[in-house]
């Protein structure tokens, strides 16, 4: 069977970017198009920066690519290797400062008259109103005020280890090459694509960057306390931790049963918005303090509750289910031997006749592309929207009582910008002749119910595929679509626990970490984007319908994928210290003699140099010290530097270090509100496009980011501004799908749509 980016050729470049600070922004897009069937080239520096020495994450990140090493000490002849690639390819994705890359004639305009079907992505260094940054996620991070969205284990801001920014520009990158494709299958023409760290901060934080003008007691929940007193994480008698969740109706109830507890008089989201959860949470700690972790797996599972380990990133790897459902795969490499990595975390393949005939051209982009989202919670979401910024057509069906997030206002406001909502009660007798008209409307039907539910309710594959042979089918369970998880609920904090995000957040020797972000969350749903856009670019070109396959397991793991197994030892990137500051001397954040923090990143020796001169202390370093990989207390340098940051402001030390040419950066210390204000009011962002606002109904103003990337050379349609109220749509769908006036009144009548 054909895959659906096969006979693709990507080049993918990253020019003086060290993979700690971008290299999921620089490895990722060639990653995913290469586990869709595309031959990735991946250029980079002969010289690595000295941040990667010891880190061997590259060796994950780039299976099965072919990889060339250039001096970029000699731009002009690294730039002639680049350009000579990209005449014969059909994605370029180029990372790397202006004087390496634009300045050597790496242009899209220069690029696309040698080779006019290319397109080019560009990783831009980021920007916001205080001026450029370099790729280095700790500085972008540092001034956008994300350091003080983590509830460490000590006052102040905390070095924040999941790299977010670069994650989000890597997917954001993914999506303008596929998306970027789509449309030359129409036009013949490439096109650019651009975003930055920056950029990919916003791509997988909407649910914590929006603005609501009138905020619920949810909002407040997410927002001043950065989520639940009580985060259900406990230490067993064997120094392992177990993460547990009580999303699922009656979960609550029965673990209060099965701990012998007294039951809620008010029910588990009082509980757990009021803190009354926390006295409760004290005597389960006592409890499972007493067992081993073995032993808690084992009782508590089967039950409507979840109990999942807290692995350390990359152990997940060495599980049964992992490595089942395929995403934990062997690899051989050069140096190291046979590896366990991350497998595909999406898988595209084709469904109907892949003889089918090429769809016909559309408008820009996603224009004319009609999208069918059933999809629920936040993961599911994300991906039409991310399709609605590229122009696509959505209606979104919820149930007549509402979408389950719709009382959580900053979850569905995330997900739900710029769609048509219908109003379906899937169990009324006249649901399946909505459903089968929508189907027969829709380029791309997408989902992520629990395994089996869309069998239930009528909208599972197979029935979509009967009405609509030629369909993109897409479906992003939790823990895929077979193995012993399948059947299990999943959400944001579980795939935290088992990805290895909560233990590496923590810092060493610390409590878990969880982060109230949802990042696993949309990752997931950018995820199936890119598979969708697959799907659709392989629908185009003749390949009929196409079945698209993702999970949140996936997604999380995705985040860490730069960890893998070497026989049964885990080997990891860089690890967070025990008082949260970062991963060594050169990249971490430090607190000076006014109590005020600042971030430091020296990405080779040149800045290690530049630093020591300005700073003046004895004893310091000659070549910048490693970064820690293996558990170990703080190095010597960092206590220098410590004591003498601690002698003078952070704004002093900040312009000297940065006038010697050191990377540094103030940190923003805000608290949520201000962090959102930080990014919705940039004057760049606005300048830029990059915020949308809106009124919604009774709630007010809302202001939230649009997601990246930019694409061009022509105006890129966006989503449509403003989030519908249930069933807005309704009978205008219903009459677009054919239902007459008499109809839609009888529909209303029985109670199987609502809304106008």
């Amino acid at each position: 069977m054909t895959a659906a980016l096969a006979g693709l050729r990507v080049v993918e470049v990253a020019l003086g970017v060290p993979d700690v600070g971008a290299g999921l922004a620089t490895h990722l897009p060639g990653r995913l198009l290469a586990d869709l069937g595309a031959h990735v080239t991946h250029v980079r520096s002969r010289r690595r920066s000295t941040l990667d020495a010891g880190v061997e994450s590259a060796r994950a990140w780039d299976r099965g690519k072919e990889v060339v090493e250039v001096d970029d000490e000699e731009l002009a002849a690294a730039a002639g290797t680049v350009a000579g690639l990209a005449r014969d390819a059909d994605v370029l994705l180029l990372a790397g400062a202006e004087e390496r890359l634009e300045r050597q004639g790496l242009t899209w305009a220069a690029l696309s008259a040698a080779n006019p079907r290319l397109v080019v992505v560009r990783l831009r260094p980021s920007a916001t109103a205080r001026g450029p940054l370099p790729d280095l996620e700790l500085l972008v991070a540092a001034r956008a005020g994300l350091l003080t969205q983590i509830r460490g284990s000590r006052p102040g801001p905390v070095f924040a280890d999941l790299a977010i920014g670069a994650a989000g520009a890597g997917l954001s990158a993914t999506v303008g090459a596929l998306a970027a494709l789509y449309e030359r299958e129409s036009t013949g023409r490439g096109g650019w694509a651009e975003t930055s760290l920056y950029d990919g901060l916003q791509a997988l934080l909407p649910m914590i960057l929006g603005r609501v003008e009138h905020h619920s007691p949810t909002t407040a929940l997410l927002w001043r306390d950065q989520g639940p007193a009580e985060s259900l994480c406990y230490r067993c008698a064997d120094g392992e931790y177990v993460q547990l969740w009580f999303g699922a109706a009656g979960a609550y109830e029965a673990f209060l049963e099965h701990m012998g507890e007294p039951p809620s008089e008010r029910g588990y989201n009082a509980d757990l918005m009021s803190g009354a959860m926390v006295e409760r949470g004290r005597r389960w700690a006592a409890a499972f303090a007493t067992r081993e972790r073995e032993h808690w797996l084992a009782s508590l599972a089967g039950q409507r509750f979840r109990c999942e380990p807290v692995w350390r990133p990359g152990e997940a790897l060495r599980d049964a289910h992992v490595r089942e459902i395929g995403l934990a795969v062997p690899h051989e490499d050069p140096e190291r031997g046979r590896l366990t990595v991350l497998g595909p975390a999406i898988r595209v393949t084709a469904a109907g006749n892949s003889a089918a005939a090429p769809v016909p051209a559309g408008g820009r982009l996603l224009e004319g592309v009609r999208v069918l989202d059933l999809s629920a919670y936040l993961a599911g979401p994300i991906a039409p929207l991310v399709l609605a910024e590229l122009g696509a057509d959505v209606v979104k069906v919820e149930p007549t009582t509402g979408d389950a997030h719709r009382s959580m206002q900053p979850m569905f406001a995330a997900g739900q910008r710029g769609k048509r909502a219908l109003a379906l009660d899937l169990k009324s007798p006249d649901a399946a002749e909505v459903l089968d008209r929508l189907f027969r409307w829709s380029d791309v039907v997408h989902s992520n119910a629990r395994v089996g539910l869309a069998e239930r309710l009528g909208y599972d594959e197979t029935t979509v595929r009967a009405a609509n042979p030629d369909v993109v089918h897409s479906f992003a369970s939790g823990f895929g679509e077979s193995g012993p998880r399948a059947l299990l609920p999943s959400n944001d904090q579980l795939m935290q626990a088992l990805a290895g995000i909560e233990a590496a957040q923590a810092g060493e020797g610390r409590p878990p970490t969880y982060l109230v972000w949802g990042a696993v969350d949309v990752t997931g749903g950018w995820i199936a984007a890119v598979g969708i856009l697959a799907g659709l670019y392989a629908r185009r070109r003749g390949g009929g319908g196409q079945s698209v396959a993702s999970s949140l397991l996936g997604a999380g793991l995705t985040l860490k994928s730069g960890a893998f197994l070497a026989g049964d030892d885990v080997v990891v990137g860089p690890r967070v210290d025990a008082a949260e500051t970062g991963y060594g001397a050169a990249y971490r954040i430090y607190r000076a003699g006014d109590g005020a923090w600042f971030a430091l990143a020296a990405p080779d020796a040149a800045a290690w140099s530049a630093l020591r001169r300005v700073v003046g202390v004895e004893g310091l370093s000659e070549c910048p010290p490693p970064l820690r990989t293996a558990v170990a207390g703080p190095q010597p340098d960092e206590l220098l530097l410590e004591s003498a940051f601690a002698a003078r402001p952070a704004g002093e030390w900040v312009r000297e270090l940065s006038a010697a040419g050191v990377p540094v950066e103030p940190v923003v210390e805000a608290d949520r509100s201000a962090f959102v204000a930080g990014v919705v009011d940039d004057p760049v962002n606005r300048q830029r496009g990059r915020v949308t606002d809106h009124v919604w109904g009774d709630l007010g103003r809302v202001e939230q980011p649009c997601l990246p990337p930019r694409l061009g050379p022509e105006p890129q349609p966006r989503a449509a501004a403003g989030i519908p109220g249930l069933g807005e749509h309704t009978a205008e769908v219903l009459a677009l799908l054919g239902f007459d006036a008499g109809q839609r009144a009888a529909l209303a009548a029985n109670g199987s749509v609502a809304g106008g």
